[in-house]
């Protein structure tokens, strides 16, 4: 009886042991796998392939380590923020942080606070923004900790762009000098080509011409050691910029030729057309009036193939002025008067704006309910997740009690979810009604269209930063010439485009302008 009884609590440890195993190499499984897709995050251009991917593993989040879910949330927070879903982005930030200060991670809490400072960038509150780099720096100012540091870096320069933006250029210089100095200490070469670009944007609004070419030259060199051509093409229009205003066309001519030549390898077209009629601007200044007739017929006739409105205006432009040049005044006139029927053109898109909007709006009405779906999803996995945590630690004690607690939070939510898609199927349909009013009512498709009506027509509001920077693109603009416009970097220019689109529905510059020029 005892050697019977014996065998049976051997192998009742066995089997225990055995799970443990189990459950230890099941957990591993996960650890590796949610390091994997947080690397391959790292490396995804489509911040919503990046949020798709990081949500199939809801599943597994609860069987890593509290570190790698807290840089798990963080990666989400990021990606909702660049698509400028702020709710959902704090949301995952604030999961982030619970993690980052129950495993006592400045390194965490930095990230996350950093990423904070970008989102309310993105909303244009400022002030936010500024609290939440200064929460950074609390962290990581006076550390000697590398990874600190680099977090610093980056706060420093986003710092330094929030400044700029808000016209306090002293503060902006004195912060943006700081981020140099430390991607210095780090020998971050990025970095260090990145801030003396800032500096030299500071320094060119200052008029302090001498040291913005200073600037520029240097980040021109660290550019050609990364190899950096999209860069490199920035730095030389920069520097083209700078010596045509100080008047020194041949050296601006210099620059201008070696950004065009530069362009030709990384295919793009807009860029290429800018630096042509950059060229045929000084040309023209240079009394090359041949050359300068080239650059602009060949940028006239591009910019009409890839549908690039205000390059083709800037070359109507330039050859009105090469016409009054050669005294030749009809030829002027004609030049002159395609410049004007293209500019009224461009002055209906406001118009044909409302009804993209509203077509976008009815797209984005049957996304929200998606989203809803997820949210939901999402807070009823970490439900379930939590129990079966505690369940395994357990070892199954308790099981009958989780499976019927998750059983009724299942049931509720299945009925919430439900009576959402009922709501979220009425707001659909009316949106549908509307639609059709407005195609079959053009006399309210004159009324004229401002920021608060659109908005109101979008699930994800545009920040106002966006918007003008929308407008500008829809009015034509290239990027480089809508950063000029609103003092912001062309990055910056791509940043807000790109979250632009993503709540228009859109993929690029040209589709977002034929998609306004459509027919209502």
């Amino acid at each position: 009886m005892t050697r019977l009884l014996s065998n049976y609590v051997l192998k009742n440890i066995t089997c225990i042991l055995l799970l443990s195993f189990s459950v230890f190499t099941f957990s591993q499984n996960h650890q590796e796998q949610v390091e994997q897709a947080l690397k391959t995050f790292e490396t995804t251009e489509n911040p919503n392939e990046g949020i798709q991917n990081l949500l199939q593993l809801q599943d597994v989040v609860a069987e890593i380590s509290d570190s790698l879910q807290g840089q798990y949330y963080l990666n989400l927070g990021i990606a909702y923020g660049q698509i400028n879903n702020t709710d959902s982005s704090f949301w995952y930030l604030n999961k982030s942080e619970k993690l980052a200060k129950s495993t006592q991670s400045n390194f965490l809490l930095a990230m996350i606070n950093n990423t904070r400072g970008l989102v309310y960038m993105g909303k244009s509150e400022h002030e936010k923004s500024v609290e939440a780099y200064q929460e950074v720096m609390k962290l990581a100012e006076g550390k000697n900790d590398p990874k600190l540091n680099d977090v610093l870096s980056k706060t420093y320069g986003n710092l330094g762009g929030v400044y700029f933006q808000l016209g306090q250029i002293d503060k902006a210089l004195e912060t943006t000098k700081k981020c140099l100095a430390l991607s210095e200490k780090l020998k971050d070469t990025t970095d260090m080509a990145l801030n003396h670009l800032r500096l030299a944007m500071v320094y060119n609004n200052l008029d302090q011409l001498d040291d913005g070419i200073t600037h520029l030259s240097e980040a021109r060199r660290f550019f050609k050691d990364l190899n950096n051509t999209t860069m490199l093409v920035h730095a030389e229009n920069s520097l083209g910029k700078v010596f045509e205003k100080k008047g020194q066309y041949d050296t601006a001519f210099n620059h201008y030729e070696t950004a065009h030549n530069l362009v030709k390898s990384i295919g793009e077209q807009e860029e290429y057309i800018s630096t042509l009629l950059a060229m045929g601007r000084i040309s023209l200044k240079l009394s090359k009036l041949k050359a300068a007739e080239s650059y602009a017929y060949e940028a006239l006739a591009l910019s009409k193939k890839h549908g690039f409105a205000n390059s083709e205006k800037g070359a109507y432009d330039l050859l009105y002025q090469l016409a009054l040049e050669r005294d030749n005044s009809e030829q002027a006139l004609t030049y002159r008067n395609a410049y004007i029927k293209l500019t009224d053109s461009l002055n209906s898109v406001d118009v044909k704006a409302r009804v993209a909007a509203l077509e976008t709006q009815y797209e984005t009405a049957k996304k929200e309910k998606e989203i809803q779906k997820l949210t939901f999803e999402s807070q009823l996995k970490d439900a379930t997740l939590a129990e079966a945590r505690n369940a395994q630690i357990a070892l199954g004690v308790g099981a009958i009690a989780v499976i019927v607690i998750l059983s009724l939070i299942f049931k509720s939510r299945q009925r919430k979810i439900k009576s959402e898609r009922e709501a979220q199927a009425l707001q659909v349909e009316a949106l549908q009604k509307r639609f059709m009013e407005l195609h079959t009512s053009p006399s309210e498709l004159s009324v004229e269209l401002d920021m608060e009506d659109l908005n109101k027509k979008l699930h994800t509001a545009l920040t106002e930063r966006e918007f003008e920077t929308l407008k500008l693109c829809i009015a034509g603009k290239t990027n480089s010439e809508i950063a000029k416009q609103l003092f912001i970097s062309v990055s910056t220019v791509k940043f807000h485009l790109r979250n632009a689109y993503s709540k228009l529905g859109v993929n690029n510059r040209k589709e977002a302008f034929q998609f306004m020029l459509k027919s209502v």
